[in-house]
């Protein structure tokens, strides 16, 4: 079956790289005139939050946001699985709020969309301890001026997802130190929409859009030791959520 709807998977692929890069010319000079003034950038969170509808629609897709419980007042730090490119594009209509994303260094490189991570949103570069602290230095900022941020603490996109990889310690260090909430993300069937767009025969259909906003996790009074736990809750929480996926 799979070598018989491989030609579709390839179509719809396409049809979502089409889809993300005509949409974003058509919004480019909108995001260049927003970001042209420091006073402006907040719009931009209205265009993203535009941006990322548009694409969902256009690619078929419906969403279903689930909360557990309210967001918290202020600023506070998502940590969410990462299956798939769209779950950035998505994350904006799922939330609600405005937020920074932590992105990968290499997307400074993308053509259009390197717009946002040069003038609001925060690049980190794997592999260079220096840069890394940089842009935790952001991520606290940010926090602090009452801006809330987004971040995969996987760090990639796994290639089976939606197994999650091992989180890693930067969001929950800067949670504990700015005594901000986590607010675990679990992303779904995204995966199951793209994966990989390298590979043009992997699986790629429309998908409903099913995402839980957990319950905030709670920092305040918390230090140092107790990073592990508070990393180990995120995880588990979101674990738990694919897990109820997989078993229905």
């Amino acid at each position: 079956m799979h070598y018989i709807l491989a030609p579709i998977y390839f179509i719809y692929k396409l049809w979502i790289g089409l889809v993300f890069w005509i949409t974003l010319i058509f919004l480019y000079i909108p995001f260049v005139w927003v970001y042209r003034k420091r006073e402006r950038h907040l719009k931009a969170f209205v265009l993203k939050r535009f941006w990322g509808k548009l694409i969902r629609k256009c690619i078929f897709c419906p969403i279903e946001i689930t909360f557990e419980a309210p967001l918290p007042e202020g600023s506070f730090i998502i940590a969410s699985n990462h299956s798939s490119y769209l779950d950035t594009v998505f994350m904006y209509e799922a939330i609600g709020r405005d937020f920074l994303f932590v992105g990968k260094g290499e997307l400074l490189s993308w053509p259009l969309f390197s717009l946002f991570f040069r003038k609001q949103d925060i690049p980190i570069r794997r592999g260079q301890s220096k840069a890394a602290l940089v842009a935790l230095d952001r991520v606290a900022k940010s926090l602090r001026n009452d801006m809330s941020v987004a971040i995969y603490p996987e760090g990639t996109i796994p290639d089976d997802a939606p197994k999650l990889l091992p989180f890693k310690n930067g969001a929950f260090k800067v949670a504990i130190e700015q005594q901000r909430p986590v607010v675990p993300v679990t992303w779904h069937s995204n995966y199951k929409v793209l994966l990989d767009p390298a590979k043009f025969f992997q699986y790629s259909l429309p998908q409903k859009i099913r995402v839980t906003v957990h319950a905030p996790i709670a920092t305040a009074g918390l230090t140092a030791s107790d990073l592990l736990p508070l990393r180990t809750q995120a995880f588990e929480t979101i674990q738990r959520e694919l897990n109820k996926t997989h078993e229905s």
